[in-house]
């Protein structure tokens, strides 16, 4: 089996990324498992400090609760980001992965980087980092709540689009590996098919 390296483009959006390669002290960092429903999970953007995006995460489907409890929905997820979240790290901008069960209650699932080595999902890189207010969308649901943030979502059947990748929970590295989307992670493959085979060769002379 080939593993793929990945740690380093994770450093790329650091401010001292063109900095000498540390010595990392990697970590093996198990999740209690959890039966989570997709129609529950939504992916926040955070900048400042200010949580200023939330998009529905598995958007290739059309949940008709979302639509129905949008308010509710952003008003939990705001609710948990101030009190919980909102100043307690050292980095102003990230991505936050939530869940929201059917009892209204918000868990936290995830940090990412704030970045395009995130998935964006129904927002684009561009908006986000621009610096302008997020406009609305006319394929997805987006409502923004005053002085809070752009709520996204798919609204019908007509706007969902299938995601095989999705659907089997292929790891987004892997996908981008395969679409040659992520040059970074390219080259660090065909690295490590050279170094492999340079090995190869090596206990073959041997």
């Amino acid at each position: 089996m080939v593993t793929v390296p990945i740690s380093l483009y994770r450093f790329l959006h650091c401010s001292d990324e063109d900095s000498p390669n540390p010595a990392i002290n990697y970590e093996l960092v198990l999740r209690k498992w959890s039966e989570l429903l997709p129609g529950g999970e939504f992916r926040c953007f955070i900048k400042e400090n200010k949580l200023i995006g939330i998009s529905q995460r598995d958007y290739t489907q059309y949940y008709h609760h979302i639509s129905k409890q949008e308010a509710q929905i952003c008003h939990s997820i705001q609710e948990f980001f101030s009190q919980h979240v909102q100043y307690q790290f050292l980095d102003e901008d990230f991505v936050l992965d939530v869940y929201r069960d059917s009892w209204g209650k918000v868990w936290l699932i995830d940090l990412n980087p704030f970045g395009e080595v995130t998935d964006s999902l129904l927002f684009t890189w561009e908006e986000l980092t621009s610096g302008n207010s997020l406009s609305a969308s006319q394929e997805e649901g987006d409502t923004a709540q005053q002085e809070g943030p752009v709520f996204r979502y798919t609204t019908s059947d007509v706007t969902v689009q299938p995601s095989p990748c999705l659907s089997y929970r292929i790891p987004r590295d892997f996908v981008d590996l395969s679409t040659g989307e992520d040059a970074y992670k390219l080259i660090d493959f065909l690295k490590l098919k050279k170094r492999q085979q340079e090995d190869s060769e090596e206990e073959v002379r041997q």
